[in-house]
């Protein structure tokens, strides 16, 4: 019956949904810390206002994605912005896919330098052989690969974040004072901003992603309820994690990867299995946004999908060689400007023909 629910089902898309959301960025903790922990008590604001429009779009667009995904003339981006603007992110959307695929190579090569001390040439050499080696499986094998990743990066990220948060209790007292101590680089401005950038970019980046992920649902009702869930399980891990990040914040503040220096201070065999985690979520978000900008390039069937997906991870890993915090820093606002506009276009189609 099409009005059937799997609850394996939804928490597979679930797990895809928060899996792809999860990259170097989030995942090391700088992009919370840059995103949410920078504004203080007031970042309680922005993962409210966060979780509000994962909850929302994720819902229209997956639910989308089930309705028309399997028609080959369905254009997300025209679907929901008309010929004119949805033209624009068609082009414009990969090459912030690219990006992002830089992103996450270069918080590979940071993740294996700080932990494993290994050459951080080599580190960002080894996602990129990863991800290139992904794309031959194609996407429906990489929903069910990072379906199970999702849910194991939230129970760790938990367990992380609650055991730091309930030790350093009295870290939050005077932590207004504190935060003006500190200088915290911040990648979305105040508090309002910052939790529409973040929504924002991620739904911008992850619209072709989304879209695969509702089709793939048994019935309409399953591809809804996996972004619900997967946004509010993705918003909690980023509650608890953020006010770890806040209790701690005179110890972590200068690192790359904090959520690792948690996981150490843990216990130095739970800081491995972390580190192997974290790598998880990178490739989680590397891998579907490596294959979306080689499908696009190589549409056409005039080019060898192979030898493209080559020259594609080659560039990367060059690219990729930059420092990783100001690649998150300059990136992401950038991607969330362009993805307040998608909201507004989704939006007003939603008003004007109801999807949900």
């Amino acid at each position: 019956m099409k009005n059937e629910i799997n609850i394996l089902n939804i928490m597979k898309f679930a797990g895809a949904f928060i899996a792809f959301i999860i990259g170097s960025g989030f995942a090391t903790g700088q992009e919370i810390m840059q995103f949410f922990t920078s504004n203080g008590l007031y970042s309680l604001v922005s993962i409210i206002i966060s979780l509000i429009l994962f909850i929302y779009f994720g819902s229209v667009i997956m639910s989308a994605g089930y309705d028309y995904g399997s028609s080959e003339k369905y254009r997300p981006y025209k679907y929901f912005c008309g010929n004119k603007i949805g033209l624009f992110y068609e082009y414009f959307v990969p090459i912030l896919l690219f990006i992002s695929v830089i992103v996450m190579i270069s918080g590979a090569g940071a993740t294996l330098q700080e932990y494993y001390k290994l050459n951080y040439y080599v580190g960002c050499a080894m996602m990129t052989i990863l991800v290139l080696i992904s794309f031959v499986f194609g996407l429906d094998k990489l929903i069910d690969i990072i379906g199970f990743i999702g849910p194991l990066i939230v129970v760790f990220s938990l367990i992380v974040g609650f055991d730091i948060l309930i030790q350093n209790l009295d870290g939050l007292k005077d932590i207004s004072q504190t935060m003006n101590e500190v200088r915290l680089t911040k990648a979305g401005g105040n508090c309002i901003k910052s939790g529409i950038l973040y929504a924002s970019y991620n739904m911008v980046s992850g619209l072709f992603f989304f879209t695969s992920l509702g089709n793939s649902a048994e019935t309409r009702k399953e591809a809804k309820y996996g972004a619900i869930v997967g946004s509010s399980l993705i918003m909690l891990v980023i509650l608890v994690m953020n006010f770890a990040l806040l209790s701690k914040i005179k110890d972590i503040y200068k690192l790359s990867i904090p959520t690792l220096y948690f996981a150490k201070s843990i216990s130095p065999l739970f800081g491995r299995i972390f580190s192997i985690i974290l790598l998880c979520g990178i490739f989680s978000t590397a891998a579907p946004n490596f294959c979306t900008v080689c499908s696009k390039i190589t549409k056409t069937k005039k080019y060898n999908k192979n030898i493209i997906a080559v020259f594609v991870s080659i560039v990367a890993f060059i690219l990729g060689l930059f420092p990783f915090e100001k690649l998150v820093q300059n990136v992401y606002p950038l991607t969330g400007v362009l993805g307040i506009v998608l909201f507004t276009c989704i939006f007003l189609k939603q008003i004007s023909g109801r999807i949900i």
